[in-house]
């Protein structure tokens, strides 16, 4: 019966003890979750200056592209539209 009432005041006072830091314990896990960032951020393979231009580049070039791309298939397909609507009208009156 000794252990266990030894057991009970070491809770009783861990409890408080806890209690107590828990105001303080939100700037501990802030500085904690810093510093684990800062050490991914270290892990991190960054690109080189050439490697951002030459993919900057890239989709620019990729965009445009698509940009023409469907401007040209909207102009194709709003004369393929008119040039079925001119046909219906002949047809049905």
């Amino acid at each position: 019966m000794a252990t266990s009432g030894t057991r009970e005041g070491a809770t009783a006072i861990t409890e408080e003890s806890n209690l107590a830091a828990k105001p303080m314990s939100w700037l501990v896990s802030v500085r904690q979750f810093w510093r684990e960032v800062v050490l991914e951020m270290k892990k991190v393979s960054w690109p080189t200056r050439t490697e951002v231009i030459n993919t900057t580049i890239i989709t620019i070039i990729v965009v445009f592209f698509f940009a023409l791309f469907l401007f040209g298939a909207d102009i194709v397909l709003s004369y393929l539209i008119s040039g079925i609507e001119w046909g219906a009208k002949k047809i049905l009156g």
